[in-house]
């Protein structure tokens, strides 16, 4: 079975907007205490949140990276379009649109073949009486020309 890492992907983006949103809010007032970096910190609390290994951690930062959601990894910075996707519901709710739109496809494709076998039958029904027709007005023009 295959582990589905959306609920963690949009944890990391959450936590980079939460540390955006705090970066810029005020200066620290002991600046001899050693701060963590924003890397180090999302890190520490995806583990702890999920118990997900380092090597696991940093599959899904390249996953961010590569769908253009962060800038970088070190320092780890969201980018706008991560701001962006976050906002629209992010990997969670992505899924649940693909869900929903192949759903709707699939009844489109249902209601598709249904209306084709109709019209299917109703082109033999039509063929049927054409050919009827035909033989009537060939049976009446061999008369016409026999009398």
């Amino acid at each position: 079975m295959e582990k589905n890492y959306n609920a963690e992907l949009d944890f990391i983006l959450e936590e980079l907007i939460k540390e955006y949103e705090n970066m810029n809010k005020g200066v620290q007032f002991y600046a001899e205490e050693e701060s963590l970096s924003t890397n180090e910190k999302i890190t520490e609390l995806v583990a702890n949140k999920f118990g997900l290994k380092d090597w696991e951690i940093n599959v899904l930062y390249y996953t961010l990276l590569l769908d253009k959601y962060i800038k970088s990894i070190d320092p780890l910075t969201i980018s706008l379009e991560g701001l962006v996707f976050r906002n629209n519901g992010g990997y969670v709710q992505r899924v649940i649109t693909q869900t929903k739109e192949t759903e709707r496809l699939e009844a489109i494709q249902n209601d598709f073949k249904k209306y084709s076998f109709g019209l299917m039958i109703f082109t033999a029904i039509v063929a049927v009486g054409t050919l009827i027709s035909a033989w009537f007005f060939a049976i009446e023009i061999y008369r016409y020309y026999l009398e």
